[in-house]
């Protein structure tokens, strides 16, 4: 397989030799703006091991990463699909990617046959009847702990470094030998033990801050930096939502071009539902309800209204990481989620006050005179 030539420059001379270490170097740094990996801002541990991966690809003819699969743990929109798919784009090869609807192993096979058709690699059918092998290629399962376990089943085999072999409800046999496997989940508790020995843990955490105005930046460049700044702060750790406000934002910018970019963005922070503090308008909804008492976790989805998927997903993760601008807001106890310390000072911050603030700061206080303030 040819190596990129935005990699390397003289691309002809690498069709009659191997890249050198340098070259290999730089095809895999984060500095070079040519490397799909320096697209991928923040977890630096993480693509670190990756690049360790990339490097020892690059240096063979079909760039075969099989030596390592990972099983890569992070919060909804930590980037874990993307990091996979900028892996694959470094060490050139099809990436392909499956979502916990997987219903049988014969959906995998179909799905490998239709991606590297289309990447001009296909399946190679042997002489014996429905024998194929996989050539050289990123295969990416999302969310591993909802797909169903006749399918887990089959991917044991297919995951395990000396058997390598899927077989499928209709007989086929497929030789992944070839197959960098990628298997992703927002808790590791969540992945089965069996998977544990076959496959090496990356973790992806949110970013902070400064990482999420880089990438508005390098994104939307005609954006002002202390504007991307601010928005960050409005849209923390989540890359996605950060973007999607920014550009909301630079449309509000053109219809109002006299206003600051300054004014701009706290007026679309404020028709967003996101206080002066940065806090969207659902998470400041659980922070009201742990002000008062703990909440079991089955209940949250009942007491802020929203889907119990879409609580355990985008909502509580939000509260519960810490970057480096804050710490955790919320806790996992025997009683449920409750409110930690640096959740409690946040509640004060924003006028919340419930019986379980008051009683926090008149243990840590003795002075109920404290509270009385806080709440005028």
């Amino acid at each position: 397989m040819q190596m990129n030539k935005i990699f390397f420059g003289d691309f002809d001379s690498l069709l009659r030799e191997a890249p050198s270490h340098e070259d290999k170097l730089w095809a895999i740094s984060r500095d070079n703006p040519y490397c799909p990996l320096s697209k991928f801002i923040g977890n630096d541990k993480a693509v670190r091991k990756l690049q360790a991966v990339a490097y020892d690809a690059l240096g063979k003819d079909n760039h075969l990463c099989r030596e390592i699969s990972f099983s890569i743990f992070g919060p909804a929109s930590s980037g874990k699909t993307t990091l996979v798919r900028l892996f694959s784009k470094t060490v050139g090869l099809p990436f392909i990617e499956f979502g916990p609807q997987i219903k049988n192993c014969e959906e995998i096979f179909k799905g490998l046959e239709r991606v590297l058709a289309i990447e001009g690699v296909p399946l190679v059918e042997f002489r014996k009847k429905d024998y194929f092998e996989v050539p050289p290629c990123v295969v990416f399962i999302d969310e591993i702990h909802a797909v169903q376990d006749g399918v887990i089943q089959g991917l044991l085999k297919a995951t395990e470094y000396n058997d390598a072999i899927l077989i499928t409800e209709k007989g086929k046999t497929i030789n992944c030998k070839n197959v960098c496997w990628m298997i992703a989940t927002t808790d590791e508790g969540m992945l089965f033990d069996a998977f544990r020995s076959r496959f090496s843990s990356l973790w992806l955490s949110y970013l902070g801050n400064k990482d999420i105005a880089k990438i508005v930046h390098l994104s939307l460049p005609e954006i002002p930096l202390d504007a991307c700044e601010l928005i960050a702060f409005f849209n923390s750790r989540v890359p996605r939502k950060a973007l999607e406000f920014a550009r909301y934002a630079r449309i509000v910018k053109q219809m109002q071009s006299d206003d600051s970019w300054e004014s701009v963005i706290k007026k679309v922070a404020i028709d967003e539902g996101i206080d002066e503090l940065g806090m969207q308008a659902i998470h400041r909804r659980v922070l009201e309800a742990l002000a008062n008492s703990p909440v079991a976790n089955s209940r949250m989805p009942v007491v802020v209204g929203r889907k119990k998927e879409e609580v355990s997903r985008y909502v509580m993760p939000w509260l519960l990481a810490a970057t480096e601008e804050s710490q955790p807001y919320v806790k996992v106890t025997n009683k449920g989620y409750e409110l930690t310390e640096y959740g409690i000072n946040q509640c004060l911050a924003r006028k919340i006050v419930g019986s379980q603030v008051r009683k926090h700061i008149v243990n840590n206080t003795n002075n109920d005179c404290i509270v009385q303030r806080l709440v005028v």
